[in-house]
């Protein structure tokens, strides 16, 4: 996106080789609250998806786009 700000460019890049573990806490938290302030965030939605199967079905493994993948399902 075209986003930019240059306060939080210059946190970023000192977080990038901060040696010290508090200053790059500080660093880190600054840079997140401008975002959280500033950069727009649009809501996603999941949807509720349940899945049952009969006791012969093998196979079934959960993916991270939450949809029901057929490929490795097998009956016994």
């Amino acid at each position: 996106m075209s986003y930019q700000n240059p306060a939080m460019d210059k946190l970023i890049d000192a977080a990038r080789f901060d040696s010290d573990p508090k200053k790059y806490a500080d660093d880190v938290r600054g840079f997140v609250k401008i975002a959280l302030d500033e950069v727009p965030r649009v809501p996603i939605y999941q949807p509720n998806l349940d899945v049952a199967m009969q006791k012969n079905v093998r196979g079934y493994q959960y993916w991270f786009h939450r949809q029901l993948d057929y490929r490795q399902l097998a009956k016994e």
